[in-house]
């Protein structure tokens, strides 16, 4: 079977390699360069974006945009969800994300200048469900991935009801 030469040289340098991968414990898509596995990584990114959309409501709220029983609804459906992904965190985590804890920085507002209004919400909630649906595939947990579609499930239903409520 006629096929390409190989060296000493490229021979070496292959099980070299392939030592180096085996000695650096690489495991692939397991591996991470910190602490912080991909199921923190999962709801630290659903934190996030739970605040933001919290803020986004409270700002809509105080500028009488939109239907105000609605968007209060969906306001408590939000914080709800911020406080059963939170209980997932580590426990020294837990007091580090609230936003009544003494050490906590503020963040940027997410929410702009101009006030937010039902078609803005509803383009917010709609990209959050998503990102739910990519956390999901990221997520190793089955139950936390359960948690993460069921809250991007809910997201989905409220960009439904606001697109209805837009026209």
């Amino acid at each position: 079977m006629a096929g390409i030469p190989v060296t000493r040289r490229t021979a070496l340098a292959s099980v070299l390699a392939v030592a180096a991968v085996w000695a650096s414990g690489c495991r692939g898509g397991r591996w991470y360069p910190s602490e912080t596995g991909p199921d923190e990584r999962v709801l630290r990114g659903a934190v996030a974006g739970k605040e933001r959309m919290i803020a986004r409501y409270r700002a809509a709220l105080a500028a009488d945009e939109g239907p105000a029983e609605l968007l209060e609804s969906f306001l408590v459906h939000h914080e709800e969800h911020l406080g059963a992904l939170r209980e997932r965190l580590p426990d020294e985590d837990r007091t580090r994300t609230d936003p009544g804890a003494p050490d906590a920085s503020p963040s940027p507002s997410p929410v702009g200048d101009g006030p937010v209004d039902a078609a803005g919400l509803r383009t917010a909630e709609e990209a959050s469900a998503g990102a739910r649906s990519r956390q999901c595939a990221d997520a190793e947990d089955p139950a936390l991935a359960q948690l993460v579609a069921s809250i991007g499930a809910c997201e989905a239903a409220h960009a439904h009801r606001l697109g209805e409520e837009v026209g």
